[in-house]
């Protein structure tokens, strides 16, 4: 939670109040903050593929739990939802502290709460498995930095953090319609859709269906 305060503290005071004075919209810290609990739980994947890395490869104390009277995919599931839960919680913090930092900007009254948590607890479902995606490809400790050049990043620069769906659509099409292979854009584009409204993002119900896609369900 530290950790990632830190980084949210430097993008909100940043994009929340400094930039205001260049001329950025007044409402670009509420689209930042929705970003960042939409992120919170990606950053959490890639801590959580480097120890499963680090693990197959050293202690492997995952081989105690594969000799449990349980089959192997209940054991992997029971470890990506204690993942999820983790980032799930870091995620609804990041809500209460976006509101601290942004003030009277941010108003918790207009967030849509039916809305946000099924998309919130999905998102973070993917984020829970996705280091078992990460660590099976990367195979080895030496080569963890591939987890983050390959897969994070990727995945966050183009799962719309900084931008919406439409506007990418409006500047770059081709390359818009690609961005919808990532399931981290519909989980930006859902929370957003719960906290600023339905206008200028993809259709919540759209976003909901392809994290439960993406999440295996």
């Amino acid at each position: 939670f530290l950790n990632f305060s830190i980084w949210s503290f430097c993008t909100l005071i940043i994009f929340g109040h400094v930039m205001q004075a260049f001329g950025l919209a007044s409402d670009f810290g509420i689209f930042q903050i929705a970003g960042i609990i939409g992120t919170a739980g990606l950053f959490e994947a890639y801590g959580n593929a480097a120890l499963t890395i680090l693990d197959l490869s050293g202690d492997r104390s995952i081989s105690y739990y594969l000799t449990l009277p349980a089959r192997p995919w209940v054991i992997l599931l029971s470890s990506a939802c204690a993942y999820a839960c983790v980032s799930a919680a870091l995620s609804f913090a990041m809500i209460f502290f976006g509101k601290l930092l942004l003030f009277n900007t941010f108003s918790l009254a207009t967030i849509s709460w039916l809305k946000l948590m099924p998309i919130l607890l999905l998102a973070n479902l993917f984020y829970g498995i996705l280091p078992f995606a990460v660590a099976g490809h990367i195979g080895f400790p030496s080569k963890i930095g591939n987890a983050w050049a390959r897969f994070i990043f990727p995945l966050w620069f183009f799962g719309g953090f900084q931008f919406s769906w439409i506007a990418m659509h409006k500047a770059l099409p081709v390359l818009a319609y690609a961005t919808l292979a990532n399931p981290v854009l519909y989980a930006m584009e859902g929370i957003r859709t719960a906290i600023l409204g339905q206008e200028g993002h993809l259709p919540w119900l759209l976003c909901l269906g392809a994290l439960a896609v993406a999440s295996g369900i």
